[in-house]
C-alpha cells in the first residue's frame, strides 16, 4: 500500500512539473524566441494570351507610278469591250495571311479600276503572362501519437505509448504512458527544442 501512495505521488510530482512548464512556455517567461519564418512556396505560372486588334480601314498612297508606252495594237482577235468595262469597275479582295512567330497577320485589300481602293489590317499577338503566386505555409500547432519499445535483445523493459505536442516556435512537449517488465506504471516526459534555422 505504501508503495502504490508512493508510485502516486511521482507520478503527481511529474504531471505537475509538465502543467508548469507548459505554463511558463505559453506566458513566454522563456525569453524573447523569435518564431521561425513561415514556409514560403512561389509558383510561376506563364499564361500566353491572344491579343486580338484590328488597324483602321485605310486607303495605301501611290509612291510611283510606272507609264507604258505603247505605239501600235495589232489585234488579232475580237475584243469584248463590256466585259473589259465590267472587269474594270468590279471589285476584287485580295486577301493574304501571314503567320510570323507570335504574330498572326491578315491583310484584305479591295481593288477596282486598277487602285487599291481600301486596306483592312486584323492581327492577333501572342503574348506572354507571367504570374507569380506565393503562398504562405504558417507553422500551426501540431499533435503526435505513438508507441514506443525500450530493452535489450532478450527482453523489453518499457512497452508504451506517448502524444508529442509541438508549438508554432518548433519547440515540442512529450508525454508517455507505458508499462515496464514487472507490469508497473511508468510515465515519461521529453522536452525538445529545434536546433538551426532549417
Amino acid at each position: 500500500m505504501k508503495k502504490y501512495f508512493g508510485d502516486i505521488r511521482n507520478l503527481i510530482i511529474l504531471v505537475l512539473i509538465v502543467v508548469i512548464l507548459l505554463l511558463r512556455q505559453c506566458s513566454g517567461d522563456w525569453g524573447e524566441i523569435t518564431p521561425s519564418e513561415p514556409t514560403i512556396i512561389t509558383k510561376v505560372e506563364t499564361k500566353y494570351d491572344t491579343i486580338t486588334k484590328e488597324v483602321t480601314k485605310y486607303v495605301p498612297k501611290i509612291v510611283t507610278r510606272i507609264k507604258t508606252e505603247i505605239d501600235t495594237i495589232t489585234l488579232t482577235q475580237d475584243i469584248d469591250t463590256l466585259s473589259i468595262l465590267e472587269d474594270y469597275f468590279a471589285k476584287y479582295v485580295y486577301e493574304d495571311f501571314q503567320q510570323l512567330d507570335s504574330l498572326n497577320l491578315t491583310i484584305k485589300d479591295t481593288i477596282s479600276q486598277n487602285k487599291i481602293l481600301s486596306r483592312k489590317i486584323f492581327y492577333d499577338l501572342i503574348y506572354p503572362t507571367t504570374t507569380v503566386t506565393e503562398t504562405k505555409y504558417i507553422n500551426q500547432r501540431e499533435f503526435y501519437v505513438g508507441f514506443g519499445l525500450n530493452g535489450t535483445s532478450k527482453q523489453f523493459n518499457y512497452v508504451g505509448g506517448s502524444i508529442l505536442y509541438r508549438t508554432r516556435k518548433k519547440q515540442a512537449f512529450g508525454l508517455g504512458i507505458g508499462l515496464n517488465d514487472q507490469f508497473q506504471p511508468i510515465i515519461s516526459t521529453q522536452f525538445l527544442w529545434k536546433l538551426g534555422k532549417k
